[in-house]
């Protein structure tokens, strides 16, 4: 984050600068013309989801000699010509074996760190969020390579990657990110767009451990779950934000179709609870306008641009007064980044 004020971080947040506005859950693809870099696996790739969205959102169309830097050049454009200040890209790390070499055969969606420290380089609007699993063998060497590059984020997805949060043996770890001023993002609640691991390790009760350290930690999606899955983690999430103030919540996906009542519910919890979630969207995973439309009209003005209109959806809720932009003191950044 070079090109921003830094800011020491105590673990807490505070509004943040009004005018501004962050989206702390975006994610960049790659389809793996260049491994190294990231990419989906053959089996992803060849999954009905993943030719219909490329068909379906104009993908192909975008300019760009592969699809990788197709999907790259979109990202860059709708953050470019949205309404944020900035937006979070997070990196995806892989899957590792429990002697902490790489486990390649069961990776299905790889973004490096590097890809996303060099986004952040060619787009200023872009923060990067690096992704760390911690059972690798150099995790705490790559958190701190991170960290001095820039990143103080840094996302875990624990049924994609394996991981379970409440593993003793992270607790290195969980103290390092907490030394270093790095705020950890976990994901929770059921996972649907990749090949999963475990769903268990999306529970909320298992973040105690990481929390217990003191840091921020963000429990990406309140543990919200589509309408049919068959055990609801929400109610986890609420009971982790009633016994921890450094917890926080993100609002990824929940504009979509299948998990469209999870905005509802989370706006009719108590105000101490609404002041500590945090804007996301999910992208590129489209908001859906139709369970919205009393609240956004038939043909809002964001429509042109997903991120807006994932903002626009949210906001029409009222969540707390610093949603869109308490994030920024929980990186570091300082309040004269927006105040222009």
């Amino acid at each position: 984050m070079s090109e921003v004020e830094q800011v020491d971080l105590d673990g807490t947040a505070g509004p943040g600068p009004s005018n501004c506005s962050v989206d702390v859950h975006t994610h960049i693809f790659c389809w793996g013309e260049n491994p190294d870099e990231g990419y989906l696996s053959e089996r992803t790739r060849k999954m009905w989801k993943t030719r219909f969205v490329l068909r379906v959102s104009g993908m192909l169309n975008e300019p760009g000699e592969t699809i990788s830097e197709k999907m790259r050049n979109r990202l860059i454009r709708h953050i470019q010509t949205s309404g944020l200040d900035y937006a979070v890209v997070l990196a995806q790390d892989a899957v590792y074996h429990e002697d902490g070499s790489r486990n390649d055969p069961d990776t299905h969606f790889y973004v490096s760190n590097d890809h996303v420290f060099n986004l952040a380089k060619d787009c200023p609007q872009v923060l990067p969020g690096c992704s760390i699993n911690p059972i690798r063998s150099d995790a705490l060497q790559e958190l701190e390579r991170c960290r001095a590059a820039g990143a103080r984020l840094v996302k875990l997805h624990t049924a994609i990657q394996g991981v379970d949060p409440s593993r003793p043996e992270f607790d290195p770890f969980y103290k390092l990110a907490n030394e270093l001023g790095v705020v950890l993002m976990f994901h929770t609640g059921w996972e649907h767009s990749c090949k999963v691991i475990s769903q268990e390790f999306t529970d909320p009760l298992k973040l105690e451990r990481p929390l217990e350290h003191g840091g921020p930690v963000i429990a990406a999606h309140c543990g919200s779950c589509a309408w049919y899955d068959k055990e609801q983690y929400y109610p986890r999430f609420v009971e982790m934000m009633n016994r921890y103030e450094n917890l926080f919540g993100d609002t990824a996906i929940m504009a979509s179709l299948n998990r469209w009542f999870s905005l509802r519910r989370l706006s009719g919890e108590e105000e101490w609870l609404q002041r500590r979630i945090l804007h996301g969207s999910d992208y590129p995973f489209p908001p859906a306008r139709l369970p919205f439309l009393l609240r956004t009209g038939l043909f809002p003005p964001e429509r042109k641009n997903p991120l807006d209109l994932d903002l626009r959806i949210k906001d029409s809720f009222k969540f707390g007064p610093g949603y869109a932009s308490q994030i920024l003191n929980m990186l570091g950044v300082g309040p004269s980044a927006c105040d222009d």
